[in-house]
């Protein structure tokens, strides 16, 4: 990694984050993406958005680095609600381009690890063992080299896969193309998201995902703010397949659009964020049935692509199910994984891991990429 500093400067000065920072940091961040293209085009208001998350305390739990009156790196972690039996705090930072020496790389990371371990006692005590997880995208090399060098593990990589949803219109259109009728399963009922349904579904995606590596419950508030009262949430393209009876959500996918997204390629881009399947119910193609159905509604509604995020352990992911569908692959992300405690993989007993969902897609998303 080169050296790179400005002519008369020292060394940074650091502190926490505080919510004015926004702009500033914003600014820092459009300086990042000019040079990493992530599709992270968060502004201000994005900022604060996410800084307002259940887990986040920018006082105790954010660290930055000023040159001037600028930011040149940030780091901000998120604390969960629960540690079963690992607690996972999650880790998102910056470096300025211009600011990305070993030197700033490494007092960033230790002040992260302090930071983390710090809010890790005052949460849980010390019985419980701690990682901070962290993801670098595919043009992020130098920060992936330097969690490395910090003792940061791979742990598994995730794709962002792109459906052209004009494609069904070809003579060449995939098996499981967007415009094909979806057949849903016997006694089942398709429906659009709606407010009153937003109880039922919280429970049934803890239900679905009560079994998965490093899945813990998620709280009606964290629920709230990273899903269905995320701003850039689509009720009208998200949808819930019912039980008959109408009290079971057997299977959902729900999406986000972003309204700085898809511009460049000439159209709308629909992400689809969320999703999960009764594991009882597996292979019996809810899913296969539901997504079908949401990718021809969002082309009727005059979206030109849906975007996902794919973890690379997914069993579908692997089986080349969203090929099928037209699904490429626009970028690539890697997980890291820090043991702070030096404890956690013995307590977990296998890898820790972001929980897969049914669509292998994130549960919170910025930008392209």
């Amino acid at each position: 990694m080169s050296e790179r500093r400005r002519p008369g400067e020292g060394e940074p000065r650091w502190r926490s984050l505080v919510r004015a920072d926004a702009p500033r940091v914003a600014g820092l961040l459009a300086a990042c993406e000019a040079a990493d293209r992530t599709g992270d085009r968060r502004g201000a208001p994005e900022l604060l958005d996410d800084w307002a998350a259940p887990g986040i305390e920018l006082a105790a739990g954010s660290v930055c680095a000023w040159a001037g009156p600028e930011p040149v790196a940030y780091a901000v972690t998120r604390a969960r609600e629960h540690a079963d039996p690992v607690h996972e705090m999650a880790l998102e930072l910056a470096v300025h381009p211009a600011h990305r020496t070993r030197d700033v790389l490494a007092q960033l990371l230790a002040r992260c690890r302090r930071t983390a371990a710090r809010r890790h006692r005052e949460r849980f005590g010390d019985g419980i063992p701690l990682e901070l997880h962290t993801r670098t995208h595919g043009h992020q090399r130098w920060l992936a080299e330097a969690l490395d060098a910090a003792g940061h593990r791979r742990a598994r990589g995730y794709r962002g896969m792109r459906i052209d949803l004009a494609a069904h219109t070809s003579a060449d259109a995939p098996a499981h193309a967007p415009g094909a009728a979806p057949v849903l399963p016997p006694g089942s009922v398709l429906v659009p998201f709606e407010d009153r349904h937003d109880e039922a579904l919280l429970t049934a995606r803890n239900a679905i995902f009560a079994g998965h590596p490093g899945s813990v419950p998620m709280t009606p508030a964290t629920w709230r703010h990273a899903v269905t009262g995320n701003p850039y949430f689509s009720p009208g393209t998200s949808f819930l397949l019912f039980s008959a009876d109408g009290r079971q959500v057997l299977c959902y996918l729900l999406t986000t659009e972003y309204p700085t997204t898809g511009a460049a390629d000439g159209g709308r881009e629909l992400y689809l964020a969320n999703a999960g399947t009764s594991p009882e119910l597996h292979g019996r193609g809810l899913y296969r049935a539901v997504i079908t159905h949401t990718l021809a509604h969002a082309k009727r509604l005059g979206f030109r692509w849906a975007v996902l995020d794919v973890d690379d352990t997914n069993t579908m992911a692997v089986g080349g199910f969203y090929e099928r569908l037209g699904a490429r692959t626009i970028r690539t992300w890697t997980g890291h994984v820090l043991d702070v405690t030096g404890a956690a993989a013995r307590a977990a007993g296998t890898p820790s891991a972001a929980p897969p969902s049914c669509g292998g897609a994130a549960e919170r998303r910025r930008g392209g990429g």
